[in-house]
Order: C-alpha cells, then sequence, then structure tokens
C-alpha cells in the first residue's frame, strides 16, 4: 500500500535526488517558501526547501524495494525510528501542502519596528529599530544617541534583524 516516507538527501542534493526519483516514478513532495534574504547588500527573494535535506516520497515498499530508493543519487538514508520507516500520514503531508502554497517567510530581512543590531561601522554593537529600506542597498535605522531619536542611513549588510 502506498504511504509517504521522509528520506533524508545528502547536503545539497536534494534536487539531483529528486530527478532521479521521477525517473523511477517515485511521487516526492519538497515544500517550498520564499524566503527575502541579503546577498551582497541587495535584497534578493529565493525559492529554498522548508526542510532543507529532507524529501517526502510516497511509494508502495511492495512495489519498490526500499533499497533502489536508499541507493537514488542524492539520498543518504530513509528518516527512521528504531528500525522502523517513518511514516508522514496523509493528513499532515496534505496540512504542508495546503500551508506552503502561495506564502512566503521572511527569516532575516527586518519589518519596520524591527530590533536590529548593528554589527559594523563606528555603531556596533548598538540596537537600532529599523524604519525603512532607502534604495537596493541601504535602510533607515531609529537609534537613540544621547536620548535623542536619530534616523540613520546604513548598509544593508551592517546591521542584522535580533
Amino acid at each position: 500500500m502506498k504511504s509517504w516516507y521522509l528520506l533524508y538527501c545528502k547536503r545539497g542534493q536534494i534536487f539531483r535526488a529528486q530527478e532521479h526519483l521521477e525517473r523511477q516514478k517515485v511521487s516526492f513532495l519538497t515544500p517550498l517558501v520564499t524566503v527575502e534574504k541579503c546577498l551582497r547588500g541587495r535584497r534578493i527573494q529565493v525559492e529554498e526547501p522548508l526542510f532543507p535535506n529532507y524529501l517526502f516520497i510516497h511509494f508502495d515498499p511492495e512495489m519498490i524495494h526500499t533499497t533502489c530508493i536508499k541507493a537514488t543519487r542524492g539520498v543518504r538514508d530513509f528518516v527512521r525510528f528504531g528500525n522502523q520507516l517513518a511514516v508522514v500520514p496523509d493528513i499532515v503531508v496534505s496540512q504542508i501542502q495546503q500551508r506552503t502554497f502561495d506564502k512566503s517567510v521572511d527569516f532575516r530581512i527586518p519589518t519596520p519596528g524591527d530590533l536590529v543590531s548593528i554589527t559594523e561601522g563606528p555603531f556596533v554593537g548598538l540596537q537600532a529599530i529599523y524604519s525603512q529600506p532607502d534604495g537596493e542597498m541601504r535602510s533607515i535605522l531609529l537609534m537613540n544617541l544621547l536620548h535623542q531619536q536619530v534616523s540613520k542611513s546604513f548598509d544593508n549588510h551592517q546591521f542584522q534583524k535580533k
């Protein structure tokens, strides 16, 4: 009987594993989220797996042996509980599909009002409040200096969200 199982893939080879599983006619699910990142001072949106290195697969172990799947390029092993393969209930997989459909997650880029820590420059170690972006490579932060709230523009790589 077909069930959902969880595979652990080799680092950075989840897409290779998907390609080879597809050739074996094994259906799979890799929930993706759109994440906004700061790369070389610019904000970009990147699609990343929600569970890095993990792949949900749907197959019947009586039709396709687990050693065939384990020997697939990019696959490290099945996730197990003791000697038993981890079976993921259908309801859990459908909920993951529903929640990742058309949603983006912002882990690193602050939103207005977020507390940030300055990591470079003359204000290193100070805390500030993220105000707004200032072009593609800079942002405006609000800081308390000498009991005065000061607005200053910083490069995006000079601070990080707390």
